[in-house]
C-alpha cells in the first residue's frame, strides 16, 4: 500500500480487535492488477465519476463507422445523453464518447447495438473515459451529433 497524501493515525488499546487506525479523509484507493493499493487526493473529477455511477450514468464510445448507428438509436428512443466528444484514435480513427443517463436506455441502446463490433461501455481507468472529463479537450471537442453525418455517408442513413 501506498499512500501519497497526509494522515493520521489513532491508538485503541482497549478494542479487542484493533490497536489502531489510519484516518486520510478525502481519498481514493486504487488497486491496480497486482493488488497493490494506492491511495491519493480525490479529485473533484473523481467525485463527479463516482456521482454518477451512483445516478447510473454509464459512458460509452463508438467509431466513425456506428456514429449514424447511435444517432438514429438515440432519437428513435429519445434516450437523453450528454454532449458527444470526438477523440482520434489509432490510425486516424475517430472515437465518439457521450453519457447516457439512464439504466435502461443504456439497456434499450445495448439491445439495438448488439453486434455493433465498435460500441462499448467504457471503463473509468480508460484513457478515454478520462480525457472526456479533461478540461483540455472541452472546448476543442464538443461536436454536434445533428452534423456529422455532412461530411460522409456510412450507408446506414436510410
Amino acid at each position: 500500500m501506498e499512500c501519497t497524501i497526509p494522515w493520521s493515525t489513532k491508538e485503541t488499546p482497549d478494542n479487542s480487535h484493533t490497536k489502531g487506525s489510519i484516518k486520510v479523509k478525502d481519498c481514493l484507493v486504487t488497486i491496480d492488477e497486482d493488488n497493490s493499493a494506492v491511495i491519493s487526493q480525490l479529485t473533484v473529477i473523481d467525485k463527479m465519476r463516482l456521482r454518477n455511477q451512483k445516478l447510473g450514468i454509464t459512458r460509452i464510445v463508438v467509431s466513425y463507422r456506428y456514429i449514424t448507428q447511435l444517432k438514429n438509436a438515440l432519437k428513435e428512443h429519445e434516450i437523453k445523453h450528454g454532449p458527444f466528444k470526438s477523440i482520434g484514435g489509432a490510425c486516424t480513427t475517430t472515437f465518439y464518447i457521450t453519457d447516457i443517463f439512464n439504466r435502461e436506455d443504456m439497456t434499450i441502446l445495448s439491445l439495438k447495438l448488439a453486434g455493433t463490433t465498435d460500441f462499448r461501455v467504457l471503463k473509468p481507468n480508460e484513457g478515454y473515459y478520462r480525457y472526456y472529463d479533461d478540461p483540455k479537450y472541452k472546448k476543442t471537442t464538443d461536436i454536434d451529433l445533428d452534423t456529422v453525418d455532412d461530411g460522409w455517408n456510412d450507408g446506414d442513413d436510410e
